[in-house]
């Protein structure tokens, strides 16, 4: 009985101290994660500012893109330093950087460069070159102390020119150096149809970038109704019938050509759509109304629709005391649809 005690006492103490060694481990590993947990996020808020000054580098790799395409089909006013043409340069840059993640820095977007790559004068072919720089505001607390809580992020774009800015005569002397735009009519959404005839007019010129805009619309005997100046006249009302033909001349500094006319036919107008006599249906039982509001006529009063149920109405064959439609003197299309209550 003394050996058995004596082993199972043994026994127990073993068990104590693996308790008491697993108890350690254990509090050994949370005392590791404790120590672990700081450096895991200093990694994963260094991750996503990595990552969010990728995104906005793409961003503004974009944006000098387009503004790069837009100094290259507009070389001459910007080189020029056209006010106009500088404000919609500013205005484009800054709404593209409205919706990144990287705010453009002082002083941005800078004007375009040019560089002249013949020697012959800056022209179709040569280069402009945008470079955007945007502040980045860093939110890790170990990269603001090595780079600054702002980093500066730049991207460049160069792309060819596709105007002339010194525009030469293309026949004689070797020119080629001026491109004279190409004339084209949008109009939608048809260009035929009843009257009144709604039709919206938009540039869709091609070849180089025009600096005026003349549109020209005439009736059928050939005879100028109205003109407009602007590149977009928008909407045109065309009435009453006929054929009408509408012109666009597009101007630059090499050249004023005219579009083929775009023909608007308009036809006769729909006629309005018949009309009936509202009855008083007061005081009528529902099955016996639709007699007095549809065909045949007479008796009834000509509606092609049946008489319904308004909201809420009680079922079966109850007395009409109101409707949505006022019985008068005033007729209303013969496809109206009328709801009948009581009350």
């Amino acid at each position: 009985m003394r050996r058995g005690a004596r082993g199972q006492g043994g026994n127990l103490g073993f068990l104590r101290r693996r308790v008491r060694v697993r108890e350690g481990q254990r509090g050994q590993s949370l005392v590791e994660f404790a120590l672990l947990l700081p450096i895991l996020l200093l990694l994963v808020l260094i991750a996503v500012d990595f990552g969010r000054v990728y995104l906005g580098w793409i961003n503004l790799q974009n944006m000098a893109r387009i503004g790069a395409d837009f100094a290259a089909n507009n070389a001459a006013k910007l080189a020029a330093h056209d006010g106009p043409t500088l404000t919609r340069y500013a205005n484009q840059m800054a709404a593209d950087a409205s919706a990144s993640n990287c705010p453009l820095a002082p002083g941005q977007p800078a004007e375009p460069a040019f560089t002249d790559i013949d020697g012959g004068g800056i022209g179709i072919g040569d280069r402009a070159a945008v470079t955007l720089v945007c502040r980045f505001h860093v939110i890790t607390p170990l990269i603001s102390f090595i780079v600054g809580s702002d980093l500066n992020v730049t991207a460049s774009s160069v792309f060819p020119i596709k105007e002339g800015m010194l525009p030469t005569s293309s026949g004689g002397g070797g020119g080629g150096g001026c491109l004279a735009p190409s004339p084209g009519i949008n109009a939608t959404p048809s260009t035929s149809g009843p009257a009144p005839l709604t039709v919206t007019f938009r540039d869709a010129s091609g070849g180089g970038t025009a600096d005026s805009w003349l549109w020209i619309f005439k009736d059928s005997n050939d005879v100028e109704i109205s003109r407009s100046t602007l590149q977009d006249p928008g909407q045109v009302v065309f009435n009453p019938a006929g054929t009408y033909t509408v012109t666009l001349q597009v101007t630059n500094a090499c050249g004023s050509p005219t579009s083929a006319p775009t023909t608007i036919t308009v036809g006769a107008a729909n006629p309005p759509p018949p009309t009936c006599q509202v009855p008083s249906l007061k005081g009528v039982k529902f099955n016996s109304a639709q007699a007095l509001w549809g065909l045949p006529k007479p008796p009834g009063a000509g509606f092609t629709t049946t008489v319904q149920r308004a909201p809420g109405a009680p079922n079966g064959n109850f007395t009409i005391q109101s409707q949505d439609i006022v019985a008068g003197n005033t007729p209303v299309p013969c496809d109206s649809v009328i709801h009948v209550n009581n009350p």
